[in-house]
């Protein structure tokens, strides 16, 4: 879909420069020859030709003069007439040559543009994922030095709590349970840095696009509270890794349901004894060729955001909710598919991700 796209719009950035010029280009290509060939034109070179034969009779002395000036008029004259018949033939050439001209300096300049562009994007993937790369390094190894102590510390209290427990005070089980509470937190970041970290590649088969997502709208139905699962568009075959697809569109979701409600949040109740924050939010996956749209019903993304929105780490939530990789994560894994995942539309009414597939075989 992508490369079909790309040719057309370099096909319109061609032709429809070059159809407008054309209709100019034929609009005054006629003016010369008109010129030329006006009747009074005609009519003064006939009068100089008969002037030319009155002066040869009367001027003895430059008789030769005047013939070669009739000569001369003359060959003038015949060849006005040739290009009088053939004017609409000489016309269509020189229409032709122009707009040759001109549509292969469109091609160039086109072609040129478009693949500045290309360069350009790839420029921005490479970079991207070479952000990504240096962020997994490092969570590698935030992961190796914090689960050796994380599982010392569990183990640590674990003893702790079996020695106290026959005769620990209130203040000493809180306090145990507090240091658990903060090393379950040191856990749960850990697993997020070692998940993002270890991102695999994608091992590539054939998908079916309305399949694959009507199996993850029945599985994942209940998953998020006052959340609707839709499947809209047709179909399309690509090659894709099922369970990494599935990744994506789980944090494209959590994301969206995150973000509903926490837009329903902020409602004020209405009266009547209804609530405007319990309307169900509803996320559609619409399928196109290569492609699915994911759009929420939440409040958009903020503007400051939307830049720097599938960059590690950037995330509105509070501390402890979420670090803030899973777009990042689901980007990687979309460029990994000779994709990618593109913020297509946000406002104060819903957020539009579409997730593109690339020209890579299958495996």
């Amino acid at each position: 879909m992508i490369r079909a796209q790309s040719i057309a719009a370099f096909l319109l950035a061609v032709i429809g420069p070059t159809l407008l010029f054309w209709m100019v280009i034929h609009q005054v290509s006629g003016l010369w020859l008109d010129v030329a060939l006006r009747p009074e034109v005609r009519q003064a070179l006939q009068q100089s030709m008969e002037d030319q034969k009155r002066l040869r009779s009367m001027d003895a002395a430059h008789r030769d003069a005047y013939r070669k000036r009739f000569e001369t008029t003359g060959t003038l004259l015949h060849r006005l007439d040739v290009i009088r018949m053939n004017r609409a033939q000489m016309l269509q050439r020189f229409e032709i040559t122009v707009v040759a001209i001109f549509a292969l300096v469109a091609i160039v300049v086109a072609a040129s543009v478009t693949m500045r562009a290309r360069r350009a994007r790839a420029l921005e993937q490479k970079q991207y994922l070479d952000r990504v790369s240096v962020l997994q390094e490092n969570a590698r190894r935030h992961a190796h030095e914090t689960k050796g102590p994380l599982t010392a510390a569990r183990l640590e209290l674990e003893r702790a709590g079996d020695a106290l427990r026959g005769g620990a005070t209130d203040d000493v089980a809180n306090a145990l349970q507090s240091v658990a509470d903060e090393i379950d937190r040191l856990s749960r970041l850990t697993r997020n840095q070692a998940s993002f970290a270890a991102i695999g590649r994608p091992v590539l088969r054939e998908v079916s696009l309305r399949t694959a997502v009507e199996e993850f709208c029945a599985t994942f139905a209940d998953a998020w509270p006052n959340v609707t699962l839709r499947c809209s568009g047709g179909d399309a075959t690509v090659c894709a890794d099922r369970d990494m697809l599935r990744q994506v569109l789980v944090n494209l979701c959590t994301n969206s349901a995150l973000a509903m409600e926490g837009e329903r949040a902020s409602r004020p109740p209405t009266g009547g004894g209804q609530d405007a924050r319990s309307p169900h939010g509803t996320i559609t996956f619409a399928i196109s060729k290569r492609a699915i749209d994911v759009t929420d019903t939440g409040g958009g993304i903020a503007e400051s955001l939307r830049a720097r929105v599938f960059d590690p780490y950037v995330t509105t939530r509070r501390t402890g909710e979420g670090m803030g990789l899973g777009l990042a994560i689901s980007r990687k894994i979309m460029l990994d598919h000779g994709g990618d995942l593109q913020l297509a539309s946000t406002s104060n009414v819903g957020t539009t991700f579409r997730v593109l597939f690339g020209d890579k075989e299958c495996s």
